[in-house]
């Protein structure tokens, strides 16, 4: 089966070169995460304001959907980045125990907030595995949303450990 899946990006004056990146990675994540091996066309337009300048850009990208099969691979390889970011959020809780008192209060409101969007995902995802057909595909955008919103949070608290 043939499908078509559109991704948007807006354009901010200065940062078109990350928001191309980051439209880039979201496309390639896509392709990645749902397992398509066949791409059949990719085409960008740009969206213009008032005055005709560039304002945002639309990536349309037509695919062939791998099938059950592929539906299978999307749950697994979520499942187990949903395991593996659980893995990270506990050893960011394990870095926020040894904290001095302020400092851990800090972190440990964060490790709950990566908690909460982690339970999200989960329970986004246990929707998709009990779906079918067409609402499928709708429960499985919304799974892939929160999962990258675990992931950002993820790296982002990740970061602030690092420095």
């Amino acid at each position: 089966m043939i499908r078509v899946k559109t991704f948007t990006s807006q354009l901010k004056i200065f940062h078109t070169r990350n928001e191309l990146l980051e439209l880039d990675q979201a496309v390639n994540d896509f392709i990645a995460s749902r397992g398509i091996r066949k791409v059949i066309s990719v085409s960008d337009t740009v969206t213009s304001g008032e005055r005709g300048e560039a304002i945002g850009i639309i990536r349309v990208v037509t695919y062939e959907d791998p099938g059950e099969k592929g539906r299978e691979k999307i749950l697994g390889t979520m499942e187990k980045r949903l395991r593996d970011w659980g893995e990270e959020i506990e050893k960011i809780r394990g870095k926020a125990d040894r904290l001095g008192t302020e400092s851990r209060a800090k972190y440990q409101e964060q490790v709950r907030d990566l908690r909460d969007k982690q339970e999200l995902a989960r329970q986004k995802l246990q929707e998709v595995k009990k779906a079918g057909g067409e609402a499928w595909e709708d429960l499985l955008a919304g799974a892939d949303s929160a999962m990258n919103d675990l992931k950002k949070s993820v790296e982002k608290t990740v970061a602030k450990w690092k420095k």
